[in-house]
């Protein structure tokens, strides 16, 4: 069954920039987010499936380009969301083995999940909005400035939630 969910999660992923631009080197990128995340989930493979779900952040990142659209900040967080509850699912997954674990288990597990892609989800709205206000000031700076602290910040929150995940994973 996590399988099942797992997959269904990475056919999202690879599928959702789809519906931004439909265009051959989008499309190749899907298919590649679905073979490798696919074969992630199969072998129950967290390096995998963490690859194809880069693919399809790559891939979702070029559609927007192409398309010229604006981000949109509702997709991105349920994309975030979906990769925090992708990730921890398989993890889960490959530690159960497909044994037989009762329903209020996995229902507690997926509460504890959603309320880590939650927390995320509230940080990144609280980052985005101190971001517009700081975004005025920014405007004459430099562009390597500008990605380099938004790549520092990216860094960090990564690190935040794996430091996060790990923590919960040793108690």
């Amino acid at each position: 069954m996590t399988r099942v969910a797992a997959a269904i999660l990475v056919a999202v992923l690879g599928a959702f920039p789809l519906s931004v631009l439909f265009a051959p080197p989008i499309t190749w990128l899907a298919v590649a987010a679905l073979v490798v995340g696919g074969t992630g989930v199969v072998l129950l493979s967290i390096p995998l499936v963490t690859a194809g779900a880069s693919v399809a952040l790559i891939e979702y990142s070029v559609a927007l380009v192409m398309a010229e659209a604006a981000v949109d900040l509702v997709a991105a967080l349920t994309i975030a969301a979906t990769l925090v509850v992708l990730l921890a699912l398989v993890h889960l997954a490959s530690h159960l083995q497909d044994a037989a674990v009762a329903g209020s288990i996995i229902v507690a597990q997926l509460g504890q999940w959603l309320v880590i892609a939650a927390i995320g989800v509230a940080a990144a709205v609280v980052l985005s909005a101190g971001a517009g206000t700081v975004g005025g000031a920014l405007r004459g700076a430099a562009a390597p400035i500008v990605v380099l602290a938004a790549a520092l910040g990216a860094l960090l929150t990564v690190a935040g939630v794996i430091a996060l995940l790990t923590n919960r994973e040793s108690n």
